[in-house]
């Protein structure tokens, strides 16, 4: 290390890098690498006083590489985290995980500008420094700001210190090149910077601070660009909030069947019986709905709620549901002997407090879990909230036995309506089928009325805060999301009597269907429905939603995004099996897989008949290669022996001859004016000098050779490049 007068140019670098060290450290001011960060940040600023002038060249020509490397490898974290699930690391925790790996890389390149070019090195680090700094905004601990910042509402002044940082980064940078380059300060220089310094200031003002001050929808574009959804449970639901993950694409859960293509399933989540017009929630809130019903109420169908018990596996378990762990039969759910049972394996990216996210009256289930138990909405769930990340069960099931009524107190709660409801509400419930129409008409009349006279739409506008919403979408808009649907089937059901609740979870169709029984679950397939109570059926899902405008509203997938979505998903299955089984039973896992694999293709004809063909395809291609170069070889000494006479070739034989005789024999892969220019070196040690006589015939011969096979001069003088060899074998 030396001290060294700084230059323009390095100053500018050290201080872009320097701004955006100040800028990680103020993201992670909560986290044990602030103050560290700071410090660097601060010493980053005498980089250009000292210089390291002894790089070892392995390091100068290893530490951009690996910069790049890690470079890349947080990007796909980050990336696979928040947009597919994969990886349990958040991308909030890159930068923690990232800086220590990468601080001492980035002092290395301020440290040694000769060793590292700073367009290739330092100015990447200041941008990716940026970059890191902005995947963890610090969302609390600044005080208050005038500008929210887009994530979650919090509202948050780093983007303030964010935006200010990032724009004097770009500034420095760009005046560091210009010295570097000398200054041209020419009206076309000075319209250019200005053109793109104000492009720069308004992507970052736009995308930290100008799209969440617009409208609802552009910050919900927003959120979808970042994937940056809010799917999760909460002990309520309110009219639009599923509307506002219709474009988000953060994955949820991997859904693979037994069936080859097609299927479609609602997985409920979460179910709410109280209605205030506006807002779903559950008379017993606490466990958001798994709590058992009271000693005093009698359970509403024979699958009571409470604890499953292991079992043995069910007769339709196959390999897709094979080594997931122990077996829970779900009491009361007997075979359906009109359908057979199919498989289904989930990889669930998100646990949270979410139920098993499965269609309805399973068989059995399967997981990596010794107890689960089933709440009074008849949702599997786990017990004490612990994190399960796959599992399977066998679907094909109904319920068994006797159907019980409902008690008072469930009636009671399952056709309670607003008390401010608008009047033209009843008057709708009660001209869609006669009064003395049945429960089942009721709801076939109800469902068939909202799917045929309403619209679902991504874009409904916005309803009037002071309204009744539920009467504006019935009566004035009749366009808007799935929970208007659900709300007003609930509602309208009610109303004539029939027992219903609102149902919130996720959709399986045509819109997630990646081929070959694979269905990728996003946010955006978050859907509302409804389960009606008919005496002697239990309770039955209906879905008043307009079929084929939720899935078409979505967009089928392309073949490479399917072919692209199974490879995913056999990373997150193995990744969610790791984590759930740990290293030993995972390589068990694999090592099965492995010999099922290569059983399963050793029994396939195909596989045979392929592996005889390129076998055979590559000995016929050998041989081929062989009788080219044979006939090559033939017609070279054929045009050799046309061009050469007889008696000149015998002289070259009798003097490779003599050659040997003296233990210098020529080398197969030496020509013969090679050999004969170096018989005249020293020879190795113990061999016999070669003679002058033969050294001046061995020329004289070679020359000939060479003139009567290439023409006149083609010998090259002694020293100088060579001509092109003539053949080894000149017979």
């Amino acid at each position: 290390m030396r001290r060294v007068r700084p230059a323009a140019a390095r100053a500018a670098h050290a201080a872009a890098l320097a701004l955006a060290l100040l800028a990680l450290a103020l993201s992670l001011r909560s986290s044990i690498l602030f103050l560290p960060l700071l410090g660097v940040a601060a010493a980053t600023m005498v980089s250009p006083f000292l210089e390291w002038t002894a790089v070892p060249d392995w390091l100068r020509r290893a530490l951009p590489r690996w910069h790049a490397f890690l470079l890349v490898i947080a990007g796909l974290t980050a990336w696979l985290g928040r947009s597919m699930g994969v990886l349990l690391l958040e991308p909030d925790a890159i930068p923690v995980v990232a800086a220590p790996v990468l601080v001492p890389v980035w002092a290395a390149f301020a440290l040694a500008p000769r060793a590292f070019p700073a367009g290739r090195t330092l100015l990447p680090a200041a941008v990716a420094v940026l970059t890191f700094a902005g995947l963890n905004p610090a969302p609390e601990g600044y005080g208050a700001s005038v500008l929210p910042f887009p994530r979650d509402g919090a509202r948050n002044a780093f983007a303030e210190v964010y935006l200010g940082l990032a724009l004097l980064v770009v500034v420095v940078l760009w005046v560091s090149s210009l010295t570097q380059t000398g200054p041209r300060w020419s009206r076309r220089a000075v319209v250019v910077a200005a053109a793109t310094g104000s492009v720069a200031v308004g992507l970052a003002a736009t995308a930290i601070v100008g799209l969440p001050l617009l409208q609802p929808h552009v910050e919900r574009a927003f959120a979808a660009a970042l994937d940056q959804g809010a799917t999760g449970l909460s002990g309520e639901s309110t009219l639009g909030e599923i509307g506002s993950l219709a474009q988000s694409r953060r994955r949820v859960l991997d859904v693979q069947t037994s069936l080859p293509s097609g299927g479609a399933w609602l997985l409920p989540a979460e179910v709410f019986t109280r209605f205030d017009g506006r807002r779903w929630s559950n008379a017993l809130a606490p466990g958001r709905g798994s709590s058992p019903p009271s000693s005093r109420d009698e359970p509403t169908t024979t699958v009571a709620p409470g604890p499953l018990r292991p079992g043995a596996a069910p007769s339709g378990a196959g390999p897709l549901v094979a080594d997931l762990g122990s077996w829970f039969p779900v009491p009361g759910i007997e075979p359906d002997g009109a359908a057979p049972p199919v498989q289904v394996r989930v990889t669930q990216a998100r646990t949270e407090e979410w139920p098993l996210l499965l269609p309805r009256d399973p068989l059995a289930v399967t997981a990596s879990s010794t107890h689960l138990q089933i709440d009074r909405f008849g949702l599997v769930r786990r017990v004490a909230g612990l994190p399960l990340g796959q599992y399977g069960a066998v679907l094909g099931g109904r319920v068994s036995g006797a159907f019980v009524g409902l008690s008072p107190a469930e009636r009671e709660e399952n056709l309670s309506v607003p008390g401010s409801l608008d009047p033209r509400v009843l008057s709708l419930a009660q001209s869609l089928v006669p009064a003395d129409a049945s429960q089942r008409e009721v709801l076939a009349a109800t469902v068939h009325h909202l799917q045929t006279r309403y619209e679902y739409s991504l874009s409904p506008g916005p309803f009037r805060p002071d309204g009744d919403p539920l009467a504006e979408f019935l009566f004035e808009k009749r366009r808007a999301y799935c929970e208007y649907f659900a709300s007003a089937a609930v509602v309208l059901l009610r109303l004539r009597g029939v027992p219903a609740r609102f149902v919130k979870g996720l959709s399986v169709g045509p819109q997630s269907d990646m081929g070959a029984g694979l269905h990728v679950v996003r946010e955006s397939d978050a859907h509302a429905w409804v389960e009606a109570w008919l005496p002697g059926e239990g309770w039955v899902e209906a879905d008043p939603t307009p079929p084929g405008q939720f899935e078409s509203a979505r967009g089928a997938p392309g073949p490479l995004r399917q072919r692209l979505e199974h490879a995913r998903a056999a990373l997150a299955g193995a990744w969610a099996r790791l984590v759930a089984v740990g290293p030993l039973a995972f390589l068990r896992w694999i090592g099965s897989s492995v010999a099922s694999l290569v059983a399963r293709l050793v029994r396939e004809p195909l596989l045979w008949l392929v592996v005889t063909a390129v076998v055979l395809g590559q000995a016929g291609w050998r041989r081929l290669r062989a009788c080219r170069e044979g006939r090559r070889r033939t017609r070279a000494r054929e045009r050799e022996a046309a061009r050469v006479p007889a008696d000149l070739r015998a002289h070259v034989r009798d003097l490779e001859r003599r050659w040997r005789a003296c233990d210098r024999p020529r080398p197969t892969s030496r020509g013969l004016w090679e050999h004969a220019s170096s018989l005249s070196t020293s020879p190795r040690p113990g061999a016999r000098p070669v003679p002058d006589s033969l050294l001046r015939a061995g020329s004289e011969i070679v020359r000939a050779y060479y003139e009567a096979r290439f023409g006149p001069g083609a010998p090259p003088p002694t020293g100088q490049g060579q001509r092109p060899r003539p053949p080894q074998d000149p017979t």
